[in-house]
């Protein structure tokens, strides 16, 4: 069963193997857990997270979602189990 993140105009669905952000108004854009690379940084009094394919040192082709403490906290439960997905272990 997949799981869901819901936050503004996105939706994140992770499926076991991949994840898929959907956008009422823009294209949905699918990002094998492999190749899934994730930048949080302190925005305000929140953070801005970057989702998208992992090169290098850096994050190309990605979302760009402000989220407050609440909403991260949510994100980084959600993100436990692409995690664990990706590396094949458990998340902590």
């Amino acid at each position: 069963m997949a799981a869901e993140f819901a936050i503004g105009e996105y939706i994140l669905v992770h499926d076991g193997r991949t994840l898929d952000v959907f956008h009422c108004q823009a294209d949905a854009r699918r990002y094998h857990v492999m190749f899934l690379g994730v930048d949080a940084k302190p925005h305000g009094d929140g953070f801005k997270v970057t989702i998208g394919t992992r090169y290098d040192d850096r994050i190309a082709n990605g979302v760009s979602l402000k989220m407050d403490q609440q909403q991260f906290a949510r994100f980084q439960e959600f993100m436990a189990a692409v995690i664990e997905a990706r590396d094949g272990t458990t998340a902590q």
